[in-house]
């Protein structure tokens, strides 16, 4: 009876599975290109076990047949790859913040590579991130983001699952909030360093013999690296109050998504 049992809840096991698994696929310091993809196998799989009986599934119907069954997979990991995406928005927008001042201080040719995006970026932008990404840690935003995939299979019950209208103009919302955030926290210091340019470029008109490049670049420089190390306390705590509200972001978009 008992392994009759242990079969029929297989099923159940296996989407709590897929969609933890597909959370951590995405999410930062798990989603790096070098973490071993048995260690997230094996990560998620705990996970999963250790939800699983604390998960209330008898309201779950899940098909019987090949075709609806692949349909709820495929939705399970929609919803793995939302809760992810939406911390990675958020990461964007301070990693935007880095990557415009970098531009402007001509650290376009300074790249490192950004683990959590899986591409090459300036360091400003790298260093961003990184403190970000600890920044959450320290916040609890970890607990944060499993407590959300606890409440998800109560919101969100797999066959309940769909990509609605209103999803999709709350995601756009969000990633143009990202964007404006990180302009907008970027600005003075932007503002400031093309003011130098001007300055510099007045100077080169009438002292034409002045070699501009050697003087201005390291002014620059010196000027963007001060009015980086000034801002950084109010990115971080902008960053930190965007933590809190992490789960009330989640929640809004797995509403959103119920049907």
């Amino acid at each position: 009876m008992n392994l009759a049992l242990m079969v029929e809840q297989v099923p159940n096991f296996m989407l709590i599975f897929i969609r933890i698994s597909a959370f951590m696929a995405f999410v930062p310091f798990f989603n790096n290109q070098g973490f071993v993809l048995s260690t997230k196998v094996v990560f998620a799989f705990t996970l999963s076990m250790i939800l699983f009986p604390t998960i209330n599934y008898a309201d779950w119907h899940i098909p019987g047949n090949i075709p609806g069954f692949i349909l709820v997979v495929s939705q399970e990991i929609f919803v793995g790859i939302l809760i992810g995406t939406t911390l990675l928005i958020l990461l964007f927008a301070v990693q935007l913040i880095g990557r415009l001042l970098g531009f402007q201080m001509a650290f376009s040719m300074a790249n490192a590579v950004d683990t959590t995006f899986g591409s090459n970026d300036n360091i400003l932008g790298v260093i961003l991130v990184m403190v970000a990404t600890m920044l959450l840690l320290t916040l609890r935003g970890d607990h944060y983001l499993l407590y959300a995939v606890s409440k998800s299979f109560e919101i969100l019950t797999p066959g309940s699952i769909g990509v609605t209208r209103p999803l999709l103009d709350g995601l756009s919302e969000m990633i143009v909030k990202g964007f404006e955030m990180g302009f907008k926290i970027a600005s003075p210091a932007i503002v400031l360093l093309l003011c130098i340019d001007l300055t510099l470029g007045l100077i080169g008109k009438t002292a034409s013999k002045m070699q501009i490049f050697f003087v201005g670049l390291p002014l620059k420089i010196s000027v963007g690296l001060f009015g980086f190390t000034l801002m950084l306390g109010f990115v971080l705590s902008i960053w930190g109050e965007e933590i809190e509200k992490l789960p009330r972001y989640l929640f809004h978009f797995f509403r959103l998504m119920r049907i």
